[in-house]
């Protein structure tokens, strides 16, 4: 995957090809289904796919008490976009001038060639696109634009989901993993929810109690409530590459440590198989099942018990997993292997 950092970064054998615009946080089937639109368009037309994105994410700049916890980082989009086929990530820098653009200007600027942009022969967006300042530009101007610029535009319809036909979005993917619906958020995504982070320095508490952990930093990252989980976690030097690396088992801990006092929302991951050093590495997390609430033990004693059970169970439960599938796991009793 070729990742582009601003239109003087753009090579020009990606101009001239179809793109795809949008967040695309999360890549859901939602995001899949205008790729698989490109990729069309690209067969019948020639030129490079793109799928152009925004950092950060808009509404952590204009509304900061109001953004979204983000699904996936720019690492993530990258390697599931590759995964289905799109042959570069352009990144354009979210700015209060940018925000201040007008819709026409966005145009020129950035998908036609008139200003050195792209030069898109196709652009495709969802349904809901927005764009230009203050949102104003729709589907529709964007198809007079295109027209105007010489590009054609698609609009790809909702993609929607159960007896319902709820339209498949990040909200969704967002309300699954809020709630622990690790399966649903699979479904809605095609691929499993991951936390992916670089592995920072702890406290070297675990180590002492007999389990020693990895830390992760969560920033502005999507997680699911504080609790103690089983997990899938992978190291590589290479986070782009989707088949480097083994998935590990573990049981991972998101919480404040309340047995040592509040020590502030952080998550450790004790890992059940060998594994070698991964400080400074980037470690990609799937949660797999919640276990347990985290909670208060009177003694460390106590909560070595607790760990040690907590182990047991997650080997029980990633033994099934290896076997069924983690869609299989979705009405799984924990309580029921304790």
């Amino acid at each position: 995957m070729y990742i582009i950092r601003g239109l003087r970064n753009l090579p020009d054998s990606f101009r001239g090809g179809v793109v795809a615009v949008g967040s695309f946080d999360g890549v859901h089937l939602g995001h899949q289904a205008l790729f698989t639109t490109v990729r069309a368009a690209a067969r019948e037309m020639g030129g490079p796919t793109l799928a152009m994105t925004f950092e950060p994410h808009p509404r952590r700049l204009l509304r900061p008490d109001d953004a979204p916890a983000r699904i996936t980082c720019v690492r993530g989009k990258a390697r599931w976009m590759e995964h289905h086929g799109v042959d570069g990530l352009f990144i354009v820098r979210f700015t209060r001038e940018l925000s201040r653009m007008t819709a026409e200007a966005f145009v020129r600027r950035y998908l036609s060639s008139s200003e050195g942009g792209l030069a898109a022969k196709a652009v495709v967006v969802g349904w809901d696109f927005r764009f230009g300042a203050g949102g104003k530009g729709d589907p529709e101007l964007l198809e007079r634009l295109g027209r105007e610029h010489g590009f054609r535009v698609v609009v790809e319809p909702a993609a929607r989901m159960g007896e319902a036909g709820r339209v498949i979005s990040s909200t969704w993917v967002r309300e699954a993993v809020q709630t622990r619906d690790f399966a649903l958020a699979e479904r809605l995504m095609g691929h499993p929810f991951e936390l992916e982070g670089r592995v920072i320095p702890g406290r070297q508490r675990g180590r002492s109690l007999g389990f020693p952990t990895a830390n992760l930093d969560l920033g502005e990252r999507l997680h699911p409530p504080p609790g103690v989980y089983a997990v899938l976690g992978r190291v590589g030097e290479d986070p782009l590459g989707d088949e480097e690396g083994e998935w590990l088992p573990g049981v991972a801990n998101l919480g404040i440590n309340p047995t040592f006092g509040h020590e502030g929302l952080h998550l450790e991951v004790h890992f059940l198989a060998p594994c070698e050093t991964i400080y400074r590495r980037v470690l990609r997390l799937r949660f797999i099942a919640f276990l347990r609430e985290e909670q208060r033990f009177p003694d460390p004693g106590a909560l070595v018990r607790q760990i040690t059970l907590d182990v047991q169970i997650a080997r029980e439960i990633l033994s099934l997993e290896r076997a069924l599938g983690s869609a299989s796991l979705g009405s799984l009793d924990v309580n029921s292997l304790r």
